[in-house]
């Protein structure tokens, strides 16, 4: 008798080991996640980074030079943004992320001790790399990540706590930026590559996508060859996915081109360095709100939202003409409050849209098509704003 009543237990056992093994890939997951939100972290809050602008003009470049080298950053962009994407996709998320950082710290070394335009341009062009490796890299990794545990719905969150992270760590930067300016350039420049290194190691612990290793065993060109035709056939056949990453692009264009014009403006305005940082501060929380606000606003159309958005954008631009440093502060927080709601609301839905393999690729289209406008609207800005 005691036999047989131990079937039960071994009948058991099997589906009580793969719900242990289900809570294990969960785990592991969420602990990718926050790996990610950390490097993300790390990435931004350089006091070096966010004060850019205002160090550069503190070092003697105008305006419209420091536009002309926000160009070259979208010049740079728009040549490496999607063959990046298809490295992600074709080599690994993981090691793309990796060159993003290596990037990172080479612009700021470069920044820091080359004392030229020449420099400059040089740094700047490294540091779109770095955007460029990790644009679409980290959205893939998550996603997939989440996917292989169908746990896609938690991408919505995920989204929009990493365009949390984004500003906090943008806006405590920028909270700095008196401090930034007050220890010269060089010193600043040499934190952000102590963080890049932090942020290398966090980054070198991650585990790649089982999407991209599945394909290990298909040669270099037919992994590219697959990961091109994929991409091409969805953008022919997803006119609405087109529509829907040119609009962000536009929204995403007037709203960072005005918080790096606010560094200089609100100084021009009167406002002095102590209360430059916690005016740039108050601009980045507006990207905090708007990314709280997505998660709320999932059921509403996404056309609705970028009508909203962009309205709400160029409302915020228009305040930097008032010469009222706090009236100008108010308008930053406007645009990013705009920004984050409609950047987070097209990101899940392109997400959701586009085929696993070529996913890395396809957001670094959203990308590429954000540079595309923004090397129109730089040099504009550089002569509105200057």
């Amino acid at each position: 008798m005691s036999k047989n009543n131990s079937n039960p237990i071994n009948i058991d056992e099997p589906m009580e080991g793969k719900t242990q093994s289900r809570e294990a890939s969960l785990r592991s997951v969420r602990s990718q996640l926050r790996k990610l939100y950390g490097s993300n972290f790390l990435s931004n809050i350089s006091i070096a980074g966010a004060a850019w602008v205002a160090l550069l003009a503190s070092r003697g470049f105008s305006m419209q030079a420091i536009m002309g080298a926000e160009t070259v950053f979208h010049i740079v962009s728009l040549l490496s943004e999607i063959p990046s994407g298809i490295l992600a996709d074709v080599v690994g998320r993981k090691k793309c992320l990796i060159l993003s950082c290596l990037s990172g710290i080479a612009s700021a070394i470069i920044m820091a001790f080359v004392d030229c335009y020449a420099g400059v341009l040089l740094s700047i062009g490294l540091s779109a790399w770095a955007y460029n490796f990790a644009s679409g890299s980290d959205a893939a990794l998550a996603f997939d990540s989440l996917k292989e545990v169908n746990q896609t719905k938690e991408y919505d969150h995920y989204a929009s706590m990493q365009s949390i992270f984004y500003r906090v760590a943008n806006g405590l930067a920028s909270l700095s930026a008196g401090l930034a300016l007050w220890m010269g350039y060089v010193k600043a420049e040499m934190i952000s590559v102590g963080l890049g290194l932090i942020q290398l190691v966090i980054l070198s612990t991650l585990k790649e996508n089982k999407v991209v290793l599945n394909k290990r065993n298909d040669s270099f060109g037919k992994r590219v060859l697959d990961c091109y035709k994929e991409s091409l056939g969805f953008l022919r056949t997803h006119h609405d996915a087109t529509a829907l990453i040119f609009r962000n692009a536009v929204v995403g264009a007037v709203d960072v081109l005005l918080l790096f014009a606010l560094q200089e403006k609100l100084q021009e305005a009167g406002a002095g360095l102590l209360v430059l940082g916690p005016m740039l501060f108050i601009t980045y929380l507006g990207g905090v709100f708007g990314s709280l606000m997505a998660e709320k606003v999932k059921n509403v159309k996404l056309i609705r939202i970028f009508y909203f958005s962009l309205i709400m954008v160029l409302a915020g631009a228009a305040c930097a003409f008032t010469n009222y440093p706090w009236f100008m502060t108010l308008g930053g927080f406007i645009a990013a409050f705009s920004d984050d709601l409609i950047q987070i609301r097209s990101d899940v839905t392109l997400n959701n849209m586009v085929p696993e393999r070529a996913r890395a690729t396809l957001i670094s289209v959203n990308s590429f098509c954000f540079s595309v406008v923004m090397i129109v609207m730089s040099p504009l800005a550089g002569i509105v704003f200057g």
